[in-house]
C-alpha cells in the first residue's frame, strides 16, 4: 500500500495550472512511483482502479439566515463531524460506493459524519475531486469540515470538526 498526500494550489480559481489539480503533477508522480515499484502498465491501471482519492476541503454548514438555499434533509451542522458531499451535476466526486467507504472510516474512528447534497436547482461550486477523478480514472469522495459563511470575512468553523476529520483521515490511511 502506498499512501499519497497531494496539496494543490489555485483551487479557488479553477485548478488549471502546473501546480493545480488540473496539471499533470499527480499523474506524473504516481507514474514514477509505479516505475520504481516495477509495475507494468496493466498493474499500474489496476492499482488506480483499486484506489480511493479523498478530496478534503470544506462544506457549507446550515446558516439560519439563508434557509432557502439548503436541502431540508441536508442541514449540516458545525461540530457535527466530517461532511460527505454529493451533487447531481458531479460538481463533487462522491458516489454511493465512495461515500460508504468514507462512512466506514468514520465509524472505525468513532466519529460522527454528515451528508450534504447541494440543491439541484442552484449553482454549485466545485472541488478538486472531480478534476483528479476524471484525470486519473480513480474513485473519489468529496468531504470537508462544516463552515459558516464560506469565503466571507466571517468564515468560521468548529474546533471539534478538525479533530473528527483528522481521526477519519487517520482511519482511511490505516485501511
Amino acid at each position: 500500500t502506498t499512501c499519497v498526500v497531494a496539496c494543490f494550489d489555485h483551487e479557488e480559481v479553477g485548478s488549471e495550472s502546473a501546480v493545480g489539480a488540473g496539471g499533470s503533477f499527480v499523474a506524473d508522480v504516481l507514474a514514477r512511483i509505479s516505475l520504481h515499484a516495477k509495475l507494468d502498465e496493466e498493474d499500474r491501471r489496476r492499482t488506480l482502479a483499486n484506489s480511493l482519492f479523498i478530496s478534503a476541503d470544506t462544506a457549507h454548514a446550515y446558516h439560519p439566515n439563508f434557509p432557502a438555499v439548503y436541502e431540508p434533509a441536508h442541514k449540516v451542522t458545525v461540530n457535527g463531524g466530517p461532511v460527505i458531499k454529493t451533487n447531481a451535476n458531479q460538481r463533487y466526486s462522491t458516489n454511493a460506493e465512495t461515500a460508504a467507504r468514507f462512512m466506514g472510516f468514520c465509524e472505525t474512528a468513532g466519529v460522527p459524519y454528515q451528508q450534504y447534497a447541494h440543491r439541484g436547482d442552484l449553482g454549485c461550486g466545485s472541488t478538486i475531486g472531480p478534476i483528479v477523478a476524471a484525470k486519473l480514472g480513480i474513485a473519489s469522495v468529496d468531504v470537508g469540515s462544516a463552515l459558516w459563511a464560506m469565503h466571507s470575512a466571517r468564515e468560521s468553523a468548529g474546533t471539534q470538526d478538525q479533530a473528527y476529520m483528522i481521526a477519519a483521515l487517520i482511519a482511511a490511511f490505516a485501511s
